[in-house]
């Protein structure tokens, strides 16, 4: 006890006689700073309508220009300050020009979107629609510079800028949200807007606190407006901390969430490549993509029941798998297609024959179709069962061309049945040419139309095309271009068509044990 009250001597003794600042000047220059007028309401709206145009057109270097004009630190700084000095006069000036500060740039944003052809929400805008740890961590930190640069008076132009930062753009996407009459986007933008005010203000305070600024710096108060002082600090303090607990919690559900599809994913032999959550009120709504070596029916249930449990809250799941190739059974399993379909259309025949009775035997023969089906791959029934997608797996053994040819038969069964087939993820097949040849014959033109249905059905939106002359890179970019142009024809839009050269060439025919490639390869590019 005695060590703490001699280190708590020592502190007192130290800011004494290291933080003194000419304090009537610098509250002079913030009561300036913060003054309502026509220079503060020209710059608001110079600075949201640039902020405004930024967001719109997703340009990050236009929203920070807007930043080197803003003029809110001046009032922000003397709000801190009154609640420091327990000023009531500064008080109700601050939030005077606060309020007709705010009130003039939704004005202006909200008058520029309903002018704007560009009204769809970009991703700066949606970036500040709910405020996270690290919005209210830069919140924090430029309401201590700002308060710093004030009472040292140094760099307070710059300052400004990073105060700016935390503002001016969720205050323009809240403009953007009454424009388009979307209420999510303007309420939480808004909350992002008063949450980072409130968080600059209150750290404004304290750091005027730590260089003692107090009562003594201002004319005594009668005691209501010191209550209200007091009462407004506290009432600022409320909701800061209300969304400090919010952006906890939420920080906890996403690694929580993270957590769990993480370790399923590595129980099952995968990995997570992506994984998104949004929030609708209580429900969490998660869409993730895994890769797996194979698949595992109703997945996205158990992942529902594990994280519901976790997070006492309702959850969907939106679950995609990759299924990763495996040759050696794909090479072990070959099915025909004529098998395959005769085997899953007898179980359907007594399936269907026998729905009213239900009985045990019945039972019997649904479980062995599940089961078959899910030898092959998951069916799924879309669209109240107009509709069916059937995921194909690497024990179907179908490449991508007897794929095709099944959903074509399932298609044309005479019942109504639109049926979709997913073939298994696998490497597609090389295009040879002849000799100084760079033309498609009906048969290569066909098998790339094969080839361009197999990578929507997969979703691929990427691609590359491969050519393959030798020495001739004029020949194998022609090569890859006529696949590329193939492709194109067939709906597959993001294609690089690349010559691969002599040397390369070389080594690939070498390392296959092949002749010189006269030939045009299709795989996956990277994002």
């Amino acid at each position: 006890m005695a060590s703490a009250e001699a280190l708590w001597r020592w502190l007192r003794q130290w800011r004494r006689e290291h933080l003194q600042v000419d304090r009537a000047a610098v509250l002079r220059n913030v009561d300036e700073g913060g003054q309502l007028g026509p220079r503060y309401a020209f710059m608001t709206v110079m600075a949201c309508g640039i902020a405004t145009l930024g967001l719109l057109q997703n340009s990050v270097a236009v929203i920070i220009g807007a930043m080197l004009i803003s003029p809110l630190m001046g009032p922000i700084i003397e709000l801190g300050m009154s609640l420091a000095t327990f000023d009531f006069r500064s008080l109700r000036e601050s939030l005077k020009t606060l309020a007709v500060g705010t009130a003039v740039a939704l004005t202006t944003a909200t008058a520029i979107v309903l002018v704007s052809p560009l009204q769809e929400a970009t991703p700066e805008i949606l970036a500040r629609t709910e405020p996270t740890l690290f919005d209210l961590l830069v919140a924090v930190f430029s309401g201590l510079a700002g308060a710093y640069a004030t009472i040292t008076r140094k760099g307070e132009t710059i300052v400004g800028v990073a105060i700016a930062t935390a503002l001016m753009p969720p205050l323009a996407v809240v403009g953007f949200g009454i424009a388009t009459l979307n209420a999510g986007i303007a309420g939480g933008a808004l909350f992002l807007f008063m949450t980072n005010l409130l968080a600059i203000a209150l750290s404004v305070t304290i750091m005027a606190r730590w260089y003692q600024f107090g009562g003594d710096d201002t004319p005594k108060q009668t005691a209501w407006q010191a209550t209200m002082i007091v009462g407004t600090f506290l009432l600022l303090s409320i909701p800061l901390g209300l969304a400090l607990r919010d952006i906890a919690a939420r920080g906890l559900a996403d690694r929580t969430i993270r957590n769990v599809m993480d370790e399923t994913a590595r129980s099952n032999g995968g990995q997570v490549t992506s994984l998104r959550v949004d929030r609708n009120g209580n429900t969490l709504n998660i869409d993730t993509v895994m890769l797996l070596p194979r698949h595992k029916p109703q997945l996205d249930r158990e992942i529902e029941h594990r994280l519901e449990s976790a997070l006492s809250r309702p959850v969907v799941v939106s679950l995609r798998e990759l299924l990763t190739a495996d040759e050696q059974a794909q090479a072990s399993e070959q099915a025909s297609l004529a098998q395959l379909r005769e085997s899953v259309l007898r179980l359907q025949n007594v399936a269907e024959r026998d729905a009213q009775a239900r009985s045990a035997g019945t039972r019997a023969a649904e479980a062995l179709h599940q089961r078959v089906l899910a030898h092959f791959g998951q069916l799924d029934m879309l669209e109240g069962g107009q509709q069916a997608r059937w995921r194909l797996n690497g024990r179907s053994g179908l490449d991508i061309a007897a794929a095709r040819r099944l959903e074509q038969s399932l298609s044309t069964n005479g019942e109504g049945l639109k049926v979709q087939v997913v073939p298994a993820m696998q490497a597609l097949p090389a295009i040879a040419f002849g000799d100084d040849d760079a033309t498609l014959t009906e048969d290569q033109a066909s098998r790339l139309e094969t080839m361009a249905w197999a990578l929507q059905r997969w979703g691929v939106e990427r691609v590359q095309v491969d050519g393959y002359a030798g020495n001739d890179t004029e020949l194998a970019q022609a090569r890859a271009q006529a696949v590329a142009d193939a492709l194109a024809r067939h709906g597959i839009r993001d294609i690089t068509a690349h010559a691969v050269d002599g040397a390369a060439a070389r080594a690939t025919a070498t390392a296959e044990g092949r002749p010189v490639l006269r030939e045009a390869r299709v795989r996956f590019a990277s994002p």
